[in-house]
């Protein structure tokens, strides 16, 4: 039988060949923490780059650094699972919050809007009613002071209305999770990065971090986009986030904003099967509380967990081999974490499939299923890495 990890490597080069990004790594956890990983291809693939300050503009190869585990990637929503609901388990499990708690409760200026009335439980699992997304940067576009657009997007969010009733359905929404960052830290009286760093990266002792530019250097992170109207230069977003409303935001959001390599996330997602499988782990996190958020569909007919996605077969992204108690999450720019307790196992890729472009989402979504459907069968038949 071949080894899994020559599997692995074959199916991520084949991808980056055929234009999916120019980066991918994967890795394989268990939840006694070993975590063993893949990476291929290079930081970076092509820039623009105009002839003169009125000629044409042109791309161009710029083959960047070759990427290994230790590659800092965009995370983009995997910032959900890793930052927001991780530091709202803790929360919960100390007693500083309750799922129960209506959000204008614990955020005093969202208690004049609708969503006020909403529970806490409701955002995690997608239910508050509150739609999917809204630009908030093109919409705070004019405003040049960072602090003042920050708190004018903050503003915006809370006073969004509903599209429907709370528990009315599950649709999945970066707003629930800008507004649970935001109850963090007035539940903690801390910023959400530190808060972060503290209670996630530093027991995991794990390269993870929002504002990578403060920690390392830019060349070293896997490139996103050539996204016109941030990069005026011809080169992509490198080290600083794709998500534009967390760009807005100063970088952090608990929606979006963290980076990390695909060992670090292997280490988070190791911890978190831990405690599904009952175990205890560096992160504190609650153990019943935790297997009680996957276990429980966030709304009656809804894939959505709390914090949560699971597979919806056929044709799912987690691969249709997947097993049945697999939960996990997506991210847009190409990264995707799933976990199995019944496999002691979490499948971990990540790459940068937004570069140089947003356009092709149908590359990623076959590299998702065809890796997922090896790897999970490969685990099956019992295939040595």
């Amino acid at each position: 039988m071949a080894a899994l990890s020559a599997l692995v490597r074959a199916r991520l080069q084949r991808a980056v060949d055929a234009g999916v990004g120019s980066a991918a790594a994967f890795a394989l956890a268990r939840s006694d923490g070993s975590v063993r990983t893949v990476a291929v291809g290079r930081t970076l693939r092509v820039r623009d780059r105009c002839d003169g300050p009125f000629g044409a503009q042109r791309r161009e190869p710029a083959p960047g650094v070759p990427v290994d585990d230790t590659t800092p990637f965009d995370l983009a929503s995997l910032t959900k699972p890793l930052c927001t609901t991780t530091l709202l388990a803790q929360a919960v499990g100390r007693g500083q919050l309750a799922l129960d708690t209506p959000v204008g409760l614990v955020l005093a200026e969202a208690a004049q809007h609708p969503i006020g009335a909403v529970a806490l439980r409701q955002l995690l699992g997608h239910t508050s009613g509150w739609p999917a997304w809204i630009d908030f940067f093109a919409a705070t576009a004019d405003v040049d002071d960072p602090g003042v657009r920050a708190a004018r997007i903050r503003q915006l969010v809370l006073a969004t209305p509903r599209d429907r009733a709370p528990g009315d359905g599950a649709i999945y929404s970066d707003l629930g999770f800008l507004a649970l960052g935001w109850v963090l830290e007035a539940a903690t009286g801390e910023a959400l990065e530190s808060l972060f760093a503290r209670d996630v990266a530093a027991p995991l002792d794990a390269r993870l971090a929002f504002a990578p530019l403060d920690n390392g250097p830019l060349g070293r992170a896997a490139a996103t986009e050539i996204w016109p109207p941030r990069c005026c230069d011809g080169r992509p977003l490198q080290g600083v986030v794709h998500d534009d409303n967390c760009a807005a935001l100063g970088g952090v959001g608990g929606h979006a904003g963290l980076f990390g390599s695909v060992r670090a996330v292997g280490q988070w997602a190791a911890a978190w099967l831990a405690a599904l499988r009952g175990q205890a782990t560096p992160l504190l996190l609650p153990v019943d509380l935790v297997r009680g958020w996957t276990g429980t569909a966030a709304c009656p007919g809804s894939s959505w967990r709390l914090g949560f996605d699971t597979p919806t077969p056929p044709g799912s992204t987690a691969g249709d081999a997947a097993p049945p108690d697999t939960v996990g999450h997506l991210g847009f720019t190409g990264t995707s974490v799933w976990m199995s307790p019944s496999q002691d196992a979490a499948l971990v890729l990540l790459t940068n499939r937004v570069h140089p472009t947003r356009d092709d989402r149908d590359g990623i979504r076959r590299l998702r299923c065809a890796l997922h459907d090896e790897v999970w069968s490969a685990l099956r038949a019992d295939a040595p890495w």
